[in-house]
């Protein structure tokens, strides 16, 4: 482990950086086919006041319904997803997880889409 930070540091003992980007390569956890950040795909809400459909993005955006111009920020709590790959629904979701440092993520059946707010 020391020999990595002072490789790191430009420090060690001549390690090449074909051998950095190998052992840089075994701390990669990200998986490639999910996408991660950002607000997710469109969340489908029913307005409250009128039973409109509304789509809209993330959970602390403004959330205005068409019809009747209620406005709802944060609270209205989404049907579903809706897929950006294929468009089809998403109901594999969690968008507002108990605690905000929980990872919010959408997982499409259909096509096999996958979004993750947090990647731990």
């Amino acid at each position: 482990m020391l020999g990595r930070v002072l490789g790191w540091l430009g420090l060690g003992d001549g390690d090449t950086a074909a051998d950095a980007d190998a052992a840089d390569a075994d701390l990669d956890w990200a998986d490639p086919d999910i996408e991660y950040g950002g607000d997710g795909p469109r969340r489908r809400y029913t307005c409250a006041e009128c039973d409109t459909t509304i789509e809209g993005f993330g959970p602390d955006r403004q959330v205005t319904c068409p019809d009747c111009g209620t406005v709802f920020k944060g609270v209205l709590v989404p049907d579903h997803a809706v897929c950006p790959d294929c468009e089809s629904r998403i109901d594999d979701a969690e968008f507002y997880p108990e605690t905000r440092r929980d990872t919010e993520f959408a997982d499409c059946g259909a096509c096999g889409y996958r979004w993750e707010s947090d990647p731990r």
